[in-house]
């Protein structure tokens, strides 16, 4: 995965750039050669380049000024190294407010230009890593944006790539937010059906009534409102793939009609007599692992062998925590306020308060905490008071002194703590789920099922809550 930096050296004179040339290939560096501003931005848009060292004065109608400045536009996380003759100081201070990381006064010394780059170059090593981690992914496979150092997650993208050619049925099981469309898109666009439609339908998103007839479709005058014929979910993925999204909400009934039309790959509409051949491949995912609702009753057992076929199974957040650093700088790398605003960076003091939180939303909480620290921060640089992020004591939560007792597994652990962070939630909020929910960067469909997973009754929280209620939200309010 670690790759030799690449850097792309910018001089019209033919001697200096020889000269650079051998200074960095001797010391173990990859190195590109470029006289002109034009040419070097042919090979920042073909390269992944690592570092930038250009002249201030190059021949051509543009030189090093308004290179940086388009590097800054266009590639903010290339740094740059400007060379300036002595009197061309006040010029390279002003390439250093336009982004340039560094400026070299001439004559330039070997060992000043060698330390200078060590220096640049290990301040940007997070973004490095990314383009090294990108440029693996991209030699192996696409997996839409999915980054991760951990060998569990790797051992997914393998997954992805041996799978994504074939047919065969796949299930994403993982919590709320951790990138399980992702998933499922990847496969679908690393497949031979690529160009055929990638159909989504979110089973826990449609009321029950209705879940049939946007599967299905119906003909005109099937029921009350149906004006005119529908082609349904099921149809509209021939030639494709059809994406079943939180498929542990569609209800026993709807699971036997929907193994019918796996079986028989044929469809008919809802008030239709006619039969239509589908030829779709299947990706479903869960928020609960399928035999868990198979032994609960929840799901049929002919229907899970049937999807069960490949379980490709995501990490939360919390068990993969080395990944932050990784994920923010990203994050940060292509969120277009952050690009507007020139935020380059986040504090270690920051980077370590999101590493000891535990991340009940996974990824997607972790993108919104960004989001919101990125829209009103006023610094190029995130720290923690730009993160939203309650620091929960365990003790105060309802959770034991005993932080690590021995008699529990990681799991368990983790589960323990999960619970008093919801239960601190609840009460914090009354028992309003939708409160709760938004508190901890999830949808309320997570904070249900979680109550559920831990036997919380929400009725006991908004007892004698009113006081709590009102000093939360400013006044108090009904129970949804």
């Amino acid at each position: 995965m670690i790759s030799t930096p690449h850097i792309l050296v910018v001089d019209d004179d033919p001697l200096i750039r020889q000269q650079l040339e051998w200074l960095y290939t001797g010391d173990g560096y990859r190195v590109t050669v470029a006289a002109l501003v034009e040419q070097a931005q042919q090979v920042l848009e073909k390269e992944d380049i690592d570092l930038v060292v250009t002249d201030i004065r190059l021949a051509g109608p543009l030189d090093g000024v308004e290179l940086t400045r388009l590097i800054a536009e266009r590639w903010s996380d290339i740094p740059v190294i400007v060379i300036t003759g002595f009197a061309e100081i006040e010029t390279a201070v002003e390439v250093l407010k336009i982004g340039a990381s560094d400026y070299l006064v001439k004559p330039v010394t070997a060992a000043a230009i060698q330390e200078s780059t060590r220096t640049v170059l290990q301040r940007a090593i997070l973004f490095t890593e990314i383009r090294n981690l990108r440029r693996h992914l991209k030699e192996n496979c696409e997996f839409g944006g999915m980054l991760s150092r951990t060998p569990e997650m790797h051992q997914v993208f393998e997954t992805i790539r041996m799978v994504a050619p074939t047919d065969g049925t796949v299930v994403v099981e993982g919590e709320t937010g951790t990138g399980k469309e992702l998933v499922a898109s990847a496969i679908h666009h690393q497949s031979q059906r690529r160009d055929g439609p990638f159909i989504t339908i979110n089973c826990g998103g449609v009321p029950e009534p209705l879940l049939e007839s946007e599967l299905f479709g119906y003909e005109r005058g099937a029921f009350t409102g149906a004006d005119q014929a529908r082609a349904g979910k099921i149809e509209m993925a021939d030639g494709g793939t059809l994406f079943l999204d939180e498929i542990e909400n569609m209800p026993l009934a709807m699971q036997a009609k929907l193994l019918l039309v796996l079986s028989h790959q044929r469809v008919q509409r809802l008030g239709g007599k006619q039969w239509t051949r589908v030829n779709m491949r299947v990706i479903a995912a869960s928020n609960v692992p399928l035999g868990t609702l198979v032994a609960q009753g929840k799901m049929r057992s002919d229907f899970y062998y049937r999807i069960h076929v490949i379980p490709i199974r995501l990490l939360p957040l919390r068990q993969r925590a080395q990944d932050i650093p990784l994920l923010v700088q990203d994050f940060l790398h292509h969120h277009p306020v952050a690009l507007q605003k020139r935020i380059t960076g986040i504090s270690p003091a920051a980077i370590d308060q999101l590493m000891e939180h535990t991340w009940p939303g996974n990824v997607r909480e972790l993108q919104n905490v960004l989001e919101k620290a990125v829209i009103l921060t006023k610094s190029r640089i995130l720290d923690r008071a730009d993160l939203d992020l309650e620091r929960i004591s365990l003790t105060a939560a309802g959770a034991s002194n005993k932080k690590f007792p021995s008699e529990l597994s990681m799991n368990q652990w983790i589960q323990e703590q999960e619970k008093a962070y919801l239960i601190h939630k609840l009460k914090t909020f009354g028992g309003r789920i939708d409160l709760t929910a938004k508190s901890c960067g999830v949808d309320s469909r997570t904070i249900h099922r979680k109550m559920q997973i831990y036997g919380l009754d929400r009725k006991v929280f908004s007892k004698g809550a009113s006081l709590g209620r009102f000093m939360a939200i400013g006044k108090p309010q009904e129970d949804h």
